[in-house]
């Protein structure tokens, strides 16, 4: 799949496959010239010449990479995507790229959040930076879940606990450790939940 060249001012000349409007191309911060994300999510590889080596000789040539749009791979159970930007490096989640490239790097204590719930709709009008804890409210109020718990579990196993039902038979039934239940009764874990 071929992208359409840059415009002087950053924008494609064709629609986005997302939406109507015109898509904007930044560069990500630390692989300016090499890599651009798109307010729509997409990551590209820019073209640009590379330093390599001929296996058989041992030579040094330099060989030239084409534009292409980069093919992100799920990293986490949750849906998120990310896409590895160097040979060898490690997948950067996509949402983080769209937000550093678009807004800035994160303030201290925030996240990238999604704000529809959606972890692979990784548009910049889809994004906006919060904290852990209102990550963690989101995903819980849009009927998701961040641990293997839902609020209707912990709910259920907070009653069962008031009605006298062990731990250890919860613990079995849930599928989670005896911590994990006693955390739940001493309020150590799910406190927010009343």
């Amino acid at each position: 799949m071929k992208s359409a060249p840059n415009t002087a001012e950053g924008v494609s000349n064709t629609p986005s496959a997302f939406n109507v409007e015109m898509e904007v191309w930044k560069d990500i911060p630390g692989y300016v010239g090499r890599y651009q994300v798109s307010n729509n999510g997409r990551v590209k590889s820019l073209k640009r010449k590379v330093r390599s080596i001929n296996h058989y000789t041992g030579r040094e040539f330099f060989r030239t990479v084409p534009e292409h749009i980069l093919r992100p791979g799920q990293y986490s159970k949750s849906g998120h995507l990310s896409v590895v930007l160097e040979h060898g490096g490690i997948g950067q989640p996509v949402h983080q790229l769209v937000m550093k490239a678009f807004i800035g790097t994160p303030p201290v204590g925030m996240e990238v959040l999604h704000i529809n719930g959606k972890p692979m709709d990784n548009r910049l009008e889809n994004l906006r930076y919060g904290t852990r804890t209102e990550n963690i409210l989101d995903t819980y109020r849009q009927r998701g879940r961040w641990r293997k718990l839902s609020v209707e579990d912990v709910e259920a196993i907070r009653f069962s606990l008031y009605c006298g039902i062990r731990g250890v038979d919860l613990a079995n039934e849930f599928g989670e450790s005896q911590t994990t239940i006693s955390n739940i009764k001493y309020g150590r874990t799910y406190w927010w939940l009343t």
